[in-house]
């Protein structure tokens, strides 16, 4: 994230790797994972592999990796190196300090939010990246002993010039843990048809003289620029991951330096040639290993100013896109009109106006980065500005620490970490996905699709849970199944506890006292006597705005309290204070039982892949079945009903295009699911 004038102003004010898979059934869950379109610059737009135009719309997922002082606290300006530096001053060890590192890279993004950004429209994220996770424990250690007072950072830099010189930098990468979170990143993204692009967040010595930005151990930061042997260090970290993730399509692009800044001891023509040898070198490395991932360029000045580095100027001009990092604040105010330019300076790239100039005369395409940290409205304006010229845009940030609403897309609540190291445990709550809060008018103003549904990426699953109505504050009762399920009882017994179970596609079953919450298709009150789960039984976990959640029913219904005035329903077509709870974990749930349905035995399908005929099993003693199919995108294709078949069944794939298929079967007291590869 920058700053134009000081960023702290701003801050301060087809692959087939499923085709042997051939059992997954559905109390377990399952997910669709298939391969993404490798993508490629093609003139002013980027484009997949059938040459349609893909406009990637993002989210910057920064503190994760790097923690910037205004992140961490309103008002706060120090760096990472600061705030490690303050953990020691309260008697934290260098396990303790280490544990919580960890331990905050393990609670901070997690598959649920990427889910979460999947349903609410957005196609990509940006991933900063810090060097030093690419560095061993050992190797991180010294480093860290620069901010903890026991290393000089002199000794430091000795240290990375000997692990460069015997080559002993970046060569095992299960000792890296900026390796496993781009992985994990990649894994989730993938499995939703999103795109990641990385992003060299803080590069070796600090790419500028915000400090903030680039974690510098230096005062002053720009050592990247004052030593040689940090651009060295730079340029084999992008041979590494290129050489690492050269064929990965799932990569959108690489952002090989963020935000230049303040180059030193030089002209502003000087400082942009240097920048421009240093991307030149970045490209060379990464063509040369035959790596044709689009490269992102960032320009100097906060990665605006692309004097002396248009396309024309450098030796491989193959899928460059170019970026540009668009905020406003006091004394760089600009405006979202998609005709406004920078008539001074064309090669600025902020101004809309200036960004359709420079990608027609340059013939390239541009990405908006990094964008936000403003109103709501600003940031709406910026958003339908840069959609009415076809240019992607990526909001910064996803969460921030704030006690109320801010400009990323989720406040987490204090305390704050910078405030005492006795926090570190409610800050490694407080920064887990369930417990973020979402902030509406972000939300509303910057992604692609606001109201979309949040599936269960946000509920507990294996959580024992209590339900309490908003509309009366009354918990909602399985009755021990003896009749309708109700909520109007003022405390929570064991009646009032739910165990909240994965039923498979998205979806969670309710249980309670061994039995199951059932929508009973809308068309009596909601019951809780079912021994197994089926479709009826199966709910939308559905988090709304003011962190209240709802659960829609198979029927496309909300499950209502009705005010406490009658038995529990499913037969609400839209949510209000009736169909909005608030849940409270209360513990684990028991599922020593098997939680799939009664009577289930071992699915067996063949062939897989299918060509034509694929035979399945179902429960002995089966008779009506139901068989859905679904493609990689979750759109059913095929729904077949069926009578008394016995215990074996055929069905004819052939008329199914190539493909990942997920089938499943539901009969009146089961419910499997499985999925298969049409050849």
């Amino acid at each position: 994230m920058p700053n134009f004038i000081g960023r702290a102003a701003v801050r301060v004010l087809a692959q087939r790797l499923l085709a042997s898979l051939t059992l997954l059934v559905a109390c377990f869950g399952w997910q669709v994972s298939f391969a993404q379109s490798f993508l490629q610059a093609s003139g002013p737009k980027i484009v997949n592999a059938s040459s349609q135009e893909v406009i990637l719309k993002g989210v910057n997922l920064g503190g994760w990796q790097v923690q910037e002082g205004y992140m961490m606290k309103p008002g706060y300006s120090g760096t990472q190196g600061s705030i490690k530096q303050y953990l020691y001053s309260q008697g934290q060890s260098d396990g303790q300090v280490e544990s919580f590192y960890q331990q905050w890279r393990d609670n901070f993004f997690t598959k649920a939010d990427i889910d979460y950004l999947k349903d609410k429209g957005f196609n990509c994220v940006r991933l900063p990246l810090h060097y030093e996770l690419f560095l061993t424990a050992s190797q991180r250690a010294v480093r860290t002993g620069v901010s903890k007072g026991s290393t000089s950072y002199g000794d430091y830099l000795n240290s990375l010039r000997s692990w460069y010189t015997n080559n002993q930098l970046f060569t095992d990468p299960t000792q890296q843990e900026g390796v496993r979170l781009i992985d994990e990143v990649l894994s989730w993204c993938g499995a939703n048809g999103m795109y990641v692009v990385l992003d060299l967040h803080a590069a070796p010595g600090a790419q500028g003289s915000d400090t903030n930005i680039s974690d510098a151990l230096v005062s002053g930061g720009n050592d990247f620029w004052n030593n040689q042997i940090n651009q060295d260090i730079a340029v084999r970290l992008w041979s590494t991951l290129s050489n690492r993730y050269k064929g990965d399509p799932r990569v959108a692009m690489y952002d090989v330096l963020n935000e230049p800044n303040n180059i030193p001891n030089t002209s502003s023509q000087n400082g942009n040639q240097r920048l421009h040898d240093v991307m030149q070198r970045f490209i060379n490395t990464i063509r040369g290993n035959s790596d044709n991932h689009l490269i992102l360029l960032e320009g100097n000045g906060f990665g605006n100013d692309y004097n002396w580095m248009e396309k024309r100027t450098f030796t491989n001009t193959a899928n460059l896109v170019y970026n540009s990092h668009r905020y406003s604040g006091s004394g760089y105010e600009i405006d979202n009109n998609p005709n406004s330019v920078d008539g001074n300076n064309p090669n600025s790239l902020r101004l809309i106006g200036n960004l359709t100039r420079f990608r027609s005369d340059n013939n390239v395409p541009i990405w908006v980065g990094e964008t936000g940290e403003n109103s709501a409205q600003w940031m709406q304006d910026a958003a339908n500005g840069l959609n009415s010229v076809g240019i992607g845009y990526c909001h910064w940030t996803y969460k921030r620490f704030e006690n109320g609403a801010n400009a990323a897309l989720f406040h987490i609540n204090p305390p704050y970490l910078v405030d005492g190291a006795g926090n570190i445990p409610a800050v490694l709550q407080n920064i887990k996905f369930a417990n973020c809060v979402s902030n509406a008018g972000t939300l509303n103003a910057v992604a692609p699709n606001p109201g979309g549904a949040v599936r269960n990426t946000r509920a507990p699953i294996g959580s024992l849970i209590t339900l309490r109505a908003v509309s009366n504050n009354a918990y909602l009762s399985g009755e021990n199944g003896a009749q309708a399920v109700t909520c109007t009882r003022t405390a929570a017994g064991t009646w009032e506890q739910f165990a909240v179970v994965d039923a498979g596609n998205g979806k969670v079953a309710l249980r309670s006292q061994g039995k199951y919450v059932s929508c009973e298709n809308g068309t009596q009150a909601i019951t809780c006597n079912r021994t197994s789960f089926g479709w009826w039984e199966t709910f939308d976990w559905i988090v709304n705005a003011d962190g209240t959640i709802s659960l829609g029913g198979y029927n496309g219904r909300y499950i209502s309290s009705e005010n406490g005035q009658q038995a529990v329903t499913c037969n609400r077509m839209t949510i209000s204070g009736w169909e909005a709870f608030r849940y409270t974990v209360v513990g684990t749930a028991r599922l020593a039982a098997p939680l799939a349905t009664a009577g289930k035995a071992e699915l067996t399908i063949y062939p897989n892949p299918v060509v034509g005929l694929l035979t399945y099993s179902l429960p002995a003693g089966t008779q009506a079945h139901t068989l859905t199919v679904a493609d990689a995108t979750g759109r059913t294709v095929l729904t077949r009903s069926y009578g008394d078949t016995g215990a074996q069944n055929v069905f004819d794939a052939s008329g199914l295009a190539s493909g990942l298929y997920v089938v499943r079967l539901t009969g009146a007291d089961f419910t499997q699911a499985f999925k298969v590869t049409k050849e």
